[in-house]
């Protein structure tokens, strides 16, 4: 880049989150992007830009947690404990 070239501005960061889930293998979403497993963002944190965001935990045979998360500014811990789909 030149020294007048424009550069790409890096989307603001408005919080993050940590999830904690139970089971621990439960799949993590935010905005309908899969992020993984709860257990890989149980030590990291998944940065959140500024709005309202979908936070979807779930997995096979448990009934899925759903909420929407405005962040704080600050890193925030998602408790999850999925219950079994009744038979």
């Amino acid at each position: 880049m030149g020294c007048g070239a424009a550069r790409p501005r890096a989307t603001p960061v408005a919080g993050s989150l940590v999830f904690s889930c139970e089971p621990a293998d439960a799949r993590v979403s935010i905005d309908d992007t899969e992020l993984g497993p709860c257990a890989l963002w149980a030590g990291r944190a998944v940065a959140l830009g500024p709005g309202t965001h979908r936070v979807v935990v779930s997995r096979e045979g448990y009934l899925p947690l759903e909420s929407e998360l405005v962040p704080t500014g600050r890193r925030v811990t998602v408790r999850a404990a999925l219950r079994r789909v009744p038979e």
